[in-house]
């Protein structure tokens, strides 16, 4: 048969009708077998929708009215985030580090008794450049050394802090040493 509109092509089939109970003999006795089938679902019906030349839609629900929307968008969503807007940098001194430390913090005491190394150290360093812990990671075998060390560039030391790859202030760390030499 040919199909008179668009509309009776995509109607979907009526439901079957209901089952009818089937009964089954047996030669000692009587059992009775209800079958019953559940129809599957229709599915929903389909929205209007406008192609983006002002062409009607005829919803399948209802085929005496039409529908017109506006050009369809389509969301992009938000735009990736590129791979890095900066190269990460780990905090940078200000000034010169070797003025952190000087003959003039050599103590007469540490000179009489002949003490000198070098001490390798780490410094903490917050978002803000502010040096926040210091840890020696190799001694000059001289507790005092040691400690005056990481002491007078706790104090001394001055930073630009550390940066992650969109540029923003992230706490860091950075390394060197201090070589204590009995001056002359």
């Amino acid at each position: 048969p040919k199909a008179t509109s668009v509309a009776e092509i995509l109607l979907p089939p009526p439901p079957p009708p209901p089952p009818t109970p089937e009964t089954k003999q047996s030669d000692a006795k009587t059992t009775t077998t209800t079958t019953t089938t559940v129809p599957t679902p229709l599915p929903p019906p389909p929205l209007p929708v406008d192609l983006g030349r002002g062409d009607p839609v005829i919803p399948l629900t209802d085929p005496g009215t039409s529908v017109t929307t506006g050009p369809i968008e389509f969301g992009i969503g938000p735009s990736p985030s590129p791979a890095s807007l900066y190269d990460p940098v780990g905090a940078k001194p200000k000034g010169n580090p070797a003025k952190w430390v000087t003959n003039d913090d050599y103590r007469p005491r540490w000179v009489a008794e002949e003490l000198s190394g070098t001490a390798r150290f780490t410094l903490q360093i917050d978002a803000r450049g502010k040096v926040t812990g210091c840890t020696i990671t190799r001694s000059t075998g001289h507790a005092a050394l040691d400690s005056a060390t990481c002491d007078l560039v706790s104090k001394r030391a001055r930073f630009d802090a550390a940066r992650d790859a969109n540029g923003k202030p992230v706490a860091g760390t950075w390394s060197n040493s201090v070589r204590w030499s009995i001056p002359e």
